[in-house]
């Protein structure tokens, strides 16, 4: 289901659309690919730069690279996870903080922890069960961060067979 909310980022309003099942076009800006990863224990992992501020593991596309591709390297480098299984849930549209419009795709990911080394930005990881996800992730309770949540955990039951 389709989900709109106006929110603020570095003091500047921006309208934020999730498009669940949309894959961008050729002449399409996508800044970010992150995903809602679990394990097998069905917790959601989170990663942080500073301990406060949590995120979904993910970052920006490098050239030529494809979006599956983003989403394993930034699962491995922020959270030390090996992606075991993943499926694209959508994409957000992001408005009025640039020109144009940009997406922001998000994924289902299936993952393995391995010991937790951080060697780039993020320096925490933490597994969060889905009654914390709102709690914990900043914009985790709002309309986009539940419809994430539950398009997640309906993968997420499909995946384990239930």
């Amino acid at each position: 289901m389709r989900v709109t909310e106006r929110t603020s980022w570095e003091g500047r309003s921006a309208l934020m659309t999730w498009l669940p099942e949309y894959w961008p076009g050729s002449g399409e800006t996508v800044t970010q690919v992150s995903g809602v990863c679990l394990t097998g224990e069905g917790l959601i992992v989170l990663v942080s730069g500073d301990g406060h501020d949590w995120s979904l593991p993910g970052g920006k596309p490098e050239d030529g690279e494809m979006w599956e591709e983003t989403l394993r390297r930034e699962v491995a480098e922020e959270a030390c996870a090996d992606v075991l299984n993943c499926e694209l849930m959508g994409a957000q549209k992001v408005e009025g903080l640039t020109p144009q419009p940009y997406f922001q795709l998000r994924f289902w990911v299936r993952v393995r922890l391995n010991s937790f080394s951080p060697l780039f930005e993020k320096r925490h990881r933490r597994a969060v069960s889905p009654e914390e996800y709102g709690r914990v992730l900043s914009w985790g309770s709002g309309a986009i961060g539940q419809a994430l949540l539950r398009q997640a955990l309906e993968i997420e039951r499909r995946w384990r067979g239930g």
